[in-house]
């Protein structure tokens, strides 16, 4: 055993050179390297879609999303929509170059998320030509809320409060100033509202990004539903049901340093992801709009 142990760590340093020696020259035969695209956007979110960007291996990053009250609901009365705000704060960290996972917390029916995003496939060009930029999210929601269950005559188990995202993100940077994406979504609700309901729901959204100076840059968002479940559309029965509306956001980004901000008006209040593709009751066009904003902190922990 010694003998075998010591001519395999004789021969491993001649293996690993001519392994070494071998790569050298199918690169030089090759003539050219490969050229990674980078920041494509300069956050890891649009507004509500993911993007293709994770934080970089061993960096941590904080993120505070807050979405005010309606500008058609007592605005001013309610102190500029603040006294009805939606809250969202996410602490994620990347172990690797293709891996983000974290954590997240929404007041909007006390929910508790975890997720985590990894890099399939990145935007490059010379030895290897790839024209798009994919990425994978997926997320499970835990909703905390108290609910009257003797009144309602079911129990909400741990089972029936949960809910689940997934998007597969793919982006194209097609100069300095210009990227976008389109996101296929799945949603997925185990206890819906109504029996009639639709538990999985699909999206297809879409997302821009235009850079007009070295650190604004203004964004877009859209998020059709393919098949809307509904909401009373009013207190009486005989009212009837509306369908959920489509999230659109329009918004700007602003990078300083370590942080980036994000300014946005969307008709989407629910802040966490299911919330946001599949219950925005709100429309542009009836002006129930909210006023949000996207904060985050990078640390570089390794």
């Amino acid at each position: 055993m010694l003998k075998k142990y010591f001519l395999l760590t004789a021969f491993l340093p001649l293996f690993a050179w001519g392994q070494d020696d071998l790569l050298s020259e199918l690169e030089e035969d090759a003539g050219e390297k490969t050229t990674y695209t980078f920041a494509t956007w300069k956050g890891t979110k649009v507004v509500n879609l993911q993007t293709n960007e994770l934080p970089g291996k061993g960096v941590l990053q904080y993120t505070i999303l807050h979405r005010f009250g309606a500008f058609n609901d007592d605005f001013f009365y309610n102190f500029m929509g603040l006294d009805n705000a939606q809250v969202r704060l996410t602490l994620d960290y990347s172990p690797t170059t293709w891996l983000n996972i974290g954590a997240g917390h929404t007041g909007f029916r006390k929910t508790y998320d975890v997720f985590a995003k990894y890099r399939l496939l990145r935007q490059s060009k010379g030895a290897v030509n790839m024209p798009v930029s994919v990425t994978g999210f997926s997320s499970a929601y835990y909703t905390a809320q108290r609910f009257d269950e003797e009144a309602q005559g079911f129990e909400r188990s741990f089972g029936r409060r949960m809910s689940y995202v997934h998007e597969l993100v793919i982006a194209r940077k097609f100069s300095q100033n210009f990227s976008a994406q389109i996101v296929p979504t799945l949603i997925h609700t185990n206890l819906t509202e109504r029996s009639a309901d639709n538990n999985t729901q699909v999206a297809i959204g879409v997302a821009a990004r235009y850079k007009i100076t070295h650190m604004h840059a203004i964004t877009v968002e859209w998020v059709p539903v393919l098949n809307p479940n509904s909401y009373p559309a009013g207190v009486n029965p005989a009212d009837g049901f509306n369908n959920f509306q489509n999230a659109l956001s329009i918004g700007m980004d602003i990078e300083t340093g370590g942080h980036v901000f994000q300014l946005f008006v969307t008709n989407a209040r629910g802040v966490a992801e299911p919330y946001a593709f599949s219950q925005t009751e709100g429309s542009w066009l009836d002006g129930d709009l909210h006023f949000g904003f996207n904060i985050s902190r990078v640390f570089t922990v390794r």
